[in-house]
């Protein structure tokens, strides 16, 4: 493989990891587990449910949500939810990140089919920053929004191969595929059959393409567009969401435009970051003989697919001319990443006369200070302020769900801190059998430990008592615990603390437990667990062999820390012992953790560390792509 190749493909690794590793730091620190909002109908009530009863059918699928039929999300993350075996989040939004990474890629591919050379290091820094940062958070944490990266990704592909594709050739398969798959994306999916129609008629209209050529490609993008009007769902009470007049609409339009400088409404920075696109416009139609007419007219659609999105989204939710929500900041960071590349197609195949020339860096100039300007401003409000107020809005959300179900004290949901707006009909969805039992480790119930045997100091304390769980302080400390160690809320733990910290030695064993189906084990443990003397183990029930030892990757002392072992395989039971006398240890009771949650748990612990690596590396080679003649 030459130096060329090896440069591509490890700038393409590396756009991959770093977007990933990127939205992966995220969802480790302010996402959770725990489905919330949407996903409690979408998927929970409407779908997952259905699945367990065995009558999940095919209506159950394009069953719309809201305005919005999102067969594609609900297929991925059901696929999920059944081999994972708990409904996960944080599994779902570890995926989701995926979809972002691929579409960078695919902008950067597209990117080095034409771009001059010299651009293509500052096009892989560009396409890292737009899809690694969390502009568009709610997107990055939730699991349900991969939709929106499904109809950005499939419309992306559909332009991109249609507008150039032989009729029946491998092209104009993919580019049909994608485009049908669209539609099962989001209810503005058939946009990207109408952006396709009106490149096919302007083609012909200048006969840049015969008739012959054109008219599979005509007929197929007309009967979607066809059948996306024709079920178009409305909503009865998201009239109100509506713009209700021209200037809410303007207003609401022109905040979308003018993104990421969005401090205030600004029509001269709509005017800077939407002119490369203007321009590339205006000269691939006004010319038919340009160079770069392939490219030029790919990237004519992908704009005009933003905004028609975004004419979309300013009327059916501009009231009050608000600015555009997080989720669909998406679809404008990907309008901005069409308006750099067309500022790099400008520069390859624009006039080359020295005033051309100079007008177009001075463009580019104010073009790329305000994007840096806007992003810096969008980060510094999503980062240190909307990021932390979500990710502790999660931490309680998942506290007071988990409390409720160890309890049943309804007083833990009597508030708006609970992931589904009232209480009632959050009720409905929660107690659903088949969901509870698919709930993730945060919350689910924990397997019931009953002692077969106890010698000596080990002790257990109920949590979920009533008497424990009274605001006054405890006159005397939980049973098995230290002096000053806190509780594990709403739990059933042992402790080999002795009373009043005399030093008594002992041991414990549960009754055998049958076998789990696969995944991990979740303990909580404090003390010296796992010290000299001290240990937890999960033997076989039938011949008493170790399978493994429970120790956290720290010795926790007089705090609560998590310790995850494989789930054994044949029935099993857990083993405790204190043989020092100057030590002790607590344990609660295990939850399950499926195998792809704790796949995923740990893939986003680590993914600072791997946007980290990615940059670095990716770095690197940009530099070395400068030493590589001709550039990759």
């Amino acid at each position: 493989m030459d130096k060329r190749r090896v440069v591509r493909f490890g700038l393409i690794a590396c756009l991959i990891a770093f977007v990933l590793g990127a939205r992966w730091a995220v969802v480790d620190r302010f996402g959770m587990d725990l489905p919330e909002w949407d996903q409690w109908d979408a998927e929970g009530t409407n779908l997952l449910a259905h699945w367990y009863q065995g009558n999940l059918t095919l209506g159950v699928l394009f069953l719309p949500h809201n305005e919005h039929r999102v067969v594609l999300t609900k297929l991925v993350n059901l696929g999920l939810t059944v081999a994972n075996g708990q409904w996960d989040q944080r599994l779902e939004a570890a995926v989701n990140a995926a979809l972002p990474a691929l579409i960078a890629v695919g902008f950067y591919l597209f990117g080095l089919s034409f771009l001059d050379r010299r651009l293509r290091a500052p096009l892989f820094i560009f396409l890292a920053a737009a899809f690694g940062l969390p502009f568009a958070w709610h997107n990055v944490i939730a699991g349900f929004n991969s939709q929106q990266f499904f109809l950005i990704g499939l419309s992306f592909g559909a332009v991109a191969a249609l507008s150039a594709a032989s009729p029946w050739s491998r092209r104009w398969w993919l580019g049909a595929t994608c485009m049908t798959l669209a539609m099962i994306s989001m209810a503005s999916g058939f946009f990207a059959a109408a952006v396709v129609l009106a490149l096919m008629l302007l083609f012909l209209i200048r006969r840049e393409i015969t008739w012959s050529a054109a008219a599979p490609t005509l007929l197929l993008a007309a009967v979607l567009v066809a059948i996306g009007c024709l079920t178009r769902v409305t909503v009865p009470g998201h009239e109100a969401e509506m713009a209700h007049s021209i200037g809410e609409f303007a207003s609401a339009l022109v905040q979308s435009l003018e993104w990421p400088a969005r401090k205030l409404i600004n029509v001269w920075f709509v005017g800077i970051l939407w002119l490369p696109w203007c321009l590339l416009a205006w000269r691939r139609l006004k010319r038919q003989d340009i160079a770069g007419r392939e490219s030029g007219a790919i990237l004519l659609g992908l704009g005009a697919w933003v905004i028609l999105q975004l004419l979309a989204t300013a009327y059916a939710r501009g009231v009050e001319g608000r600015p555009p929500a997080s989720r669909y900041i998406d679809t404008l960071v990907f309008g901005i990443v069409v308006n750099g590349v067309a500022l790099g197609w400008l520069a390859r195949f624009g006039r080359t006369d020295l005033t051309a020339r100079a007008t177009r860096a001075f463009i580019a100039l104010a073009w790329i200070g305000i994007v840096i300007g806007g992003s810096d401003d969008q980060l510094k409000r999503i980062i240190p302020h909307e990021l932390p107020y979500e990710g502790a809005y999660h931490r309680i959300c998942i506290e007071n769900v988990r409390n409720y179900l160890a309890t049943g004290d309804i007083n833990y949901l009597r508030h708006y801190q609970i992931p589904y707006p009232g209480t009632d009909l959050f009720l409905k969805r929660l107690l659903v059998p088949s969901l509870r039992a698919a709930l993730p480790v945060s919350v689910r119930d924990p397997i019931h430990l009953t002692a077969h045997r106890t010698e000596g100091s080990f002790q257990m304390e109920d949590f979920r008592a009533p008497e424990n769980r009274n605001s006054a302080p405890r006159q005397n400390p939980p049973a098995g615990l230290p002096p000053g160690m806190p509780p594990l809320p709403n739990a059933v733990t042992w402790g080999s603390f002795g009373a009043n910290g005399s030093a008594i030695l002992g041991s414990w064993e549960s009754d055998p437990m049958p076998a789990l189906k696969g995944g991990w084990l979740k303990f909580e443990v404090a003390g010296q667990v796992g010290g000299t003397g001290l240990s937890l183990e999960i033997r076989d029930a039938a011949t008493r062999r170790v399978l493994a030892e429970v120790r956290p990757a720290e010795q926790p002392g007089n705090t609560w820390r998590a310790a995850y072992v494989r789930a054994p395989a044949s029935p099993f039971i857990i083993t405790a012992r204190d043989d020092d006398p100057a030590g002790w240890l607590a344990f609660s009771e295990p939850a399950e953790m499926g195998m792809l949650s704790y796949i995923a748990w740990k893939s986003v612990q680590n993914g600072l560390l791997l946007a980290e690596i990615a940059a670095v590396c990716g770095i690197a080679l940009c530099l070395a792509a400068w030493r590589v003649s001709p550039m990759p």
